[in-house]
């Protein structure tokens, strides 16, 4: 497949051709005198010449288009002249477009106007019918917008980015702006700057750099909140997940706060708190605000994909009261403690919304016995793997009582049933063999080891092979097909799924859930789930 037709440009002879043959001259004279090409005099010959000629105006009718002169490729469209008003209209239509010259893209243009036949109908079959739509997508997806098109893999879609990078000066809105934003295939280093108003672009925490204190030998407000923040994750965040979870929403506040509010950290006040509500449910201008992921040394990478859920914000926010407790607990003057309620719960008096973050209620066993049944008739089904892997999850995260990231980990030597009589156990057949009492073991109840026996046997593991102690107990059946995923593989055969994997992994099973028998389960993330 072509991904790019090629810039349409025309030289003085092939214009002169096809001038010629619209003014009624035989195709088997035009080509030899105005191209240079010997073709035969017989019907073959005169057939060729015919083709070479039709196919330079259709490139003129499309150069047409591009210019937005429609009129112009309707005449030529329309053939030779058959009078000699008509030959002089076609010449001059002709001699108008020699002089406009080479076309470059414009939003507003359709797929076909610049990509090859075949492409252009994958993308018009995707509901991309002009460039501006290509723009959007690439602007939402990253230069990884080709995995939404059917049929449209990493070799064409790679191509077409080179071809928008190149014309990236060239797509500009009604006011100038740049239509494609600065991020997307933007994989140039970042380099360590000082937060502060000035700032081109947000920066993760880690590059931000600490600028000296005042003339006057006070300490920049923005270098503070970057020390404390840093002190707060070495101090708070113990898990990689965590640390992660609280880094991210620590310096989307640093940077809101600095590049919006023209503030330091420890100057916001509550007025600040409704401000930066408002700012993640419309995180605006979005241009330097959103992007889809990107390594966190590159330009291209953003603090927010896009606006946040319901859900999310007040994750955030319980994340936030933690970090401005912490800077009351430690000494650190702030203008206002950062509530951990929203909305309306929002009270006039900060040490009145400064309470500890709420407790989260354990589900009740009773009221994930629908879910449970649901997965295990669906983890029938001989294409059923995710299920019965989300099924063993559920189990193991419920009765074990563990974390995300400790599931993620999991093993049989850490759950401790790992003798020769407790692999045997869990194999499908003997579920009702006891396990040695005098182990020291974590037992699993009949029903987990069941479950955890079947998605080992998608995964092609034996619970009674060498070596199976250190194996995840849950992790993915097969590789997904991309490089990183197949070496990730080859190193780790025996890995499991990632934090972020598996909770990708029960997220889209409670959705699919919720979506096909119960609008109101009121477990809604992963984390509802823990026991």
């Amino acid at each position: 497949m072509i991904p790019a037709i090629p810039a349409v440009s025309l030289t003085r002879s092939e214009f002169a051709a096809v001038r010629a043959y619209v003014q009624g001259m035989p195709a088997t004279m035009v080509v030899p005198r105005y191209l240079a090409d010997d073709a035969d005099d017989d019907d073959a010959g005169a057939e060729s010449a015919l083709r070479i000629l039709l196919g330079l105006r259709d490139r003129m009718v499309q150069l047409a288009h591009l210019h937005g002169r429609a009129d112009l490729a309707d005449l030529l469209l329309a053939g030779p002249g058959r009078s000699n008003r008509g030959m002089d209209r076609r010449v001059d239509a002709l001699g108008e477009l020699e002089r406009l010259g080479t076309a470059a893209p414009q939003a507003q243009h359709s797929v076909e106007l610049w990509f090859a036949p075949a492409l252009a109908r994958r993308l018009r079959n995707a509901g991309i019918v002009s460039l501006e739509a290509l723009l959007g997508l690439a602007n939402l997806r990253g230069t990884a917008w080709w995995r939404a098109v059917p049929r449209i893999g990493a070799l064409a879609g790679a191509a077409i980015n080179r071809w928008l990078g190149e014309h990236r000066a060239v797509f500009k809105g009604v006011d100038g702006a740049p239509l494609l934003h600065a991020h997307v295939g933007n994989r140039a280093p970042l380099q360590p700057m000082a937060l502060s108003p000035a700032l081109r672009q947000p920066l993760p925490l880690e590059w931000l750099r600490e600028a000296p204190a005042t003339s006057a030998g006070d300490a920049c407000p923005y270098s503070q909140g970057v020390t404390v923040v840093k002190a707060w994750l070495r101090d708070a965040a113990g898990h990689a997940s965590t640390f992660a979870a609280y880094r991210k929403e620590a310096e989307r506040l640093l940077l809101w706060a600095a590049l919006e509010r023209g503030k330091g950290l420890l100057q916001l006040g509550l007025d600040d708190h409704q401000a930066y509500l408002a700012f993640l449910a419309s995180p605006e201008p979005a241009s330097r605000w959103c992007g889809p992921r990107a390594p966190r040394h590159q330009a291209a990478w953003r603090p927010l994909t896009g606006p946040l859920s319901p859900a999310s914000q007040r994750h955030s926010q319980r994340v936030l009261a933690a970090l401005f407790r912490w800077l009351h607990d430690n000494g650190y003057v702030c203008a206002a403690r950062w509530p951990a309620q929203t909305g309306t719960e929002l009270a006039a008096n900060p040490e009145a919304v400064a309470a500890a973050l709420p407790a989260r209620a354990p589900l009740p066993d009773d009221s994930v016995v629908a879910l449970l049944s649901w997965l295990a008739a669906r983890a029938e089904a001989s294409h059923g793997q995710r299920y019965r892997a989300a099924h063993a999850a559920i189990l193991l995260l419920r009765e074990q009582r563990l974390s995300l990231d400790q599931l993620a980990s999991a093993t049989l030597r850490s759950l401790s049933p790992v003798g020769p009589a407790d692999a045997k156990a869990v194999e499908p057949g003997n579920v009702g063999h006891d396990v040695d009492a005098s182990r020291p073991s974590r037992r699993l109840a009949p029903a987990t080891r069941v479950a955890l026996a079947r998605h080992w046997q998608d995964r092609q593991l034996q619970w009674d092979g060498p070596g199976m102690e250190d194996a995840c107990l849950i992790g993915p059946a097969a590789a997904p097909p991309t490089g990183r995923a197949c070496r990730k593989r080859a190193a780790q055969p025996l890995g499991g799924y990632s934090v972020r994997g598996l909770h990708a992994l029960l997220a889209s099973t409670l959705a699919r859930y919720r979506k096909c028998c119960d609008p109101a389960f009121p477990a809604r993330s992963p984390r509802d789930l823990m026991a």
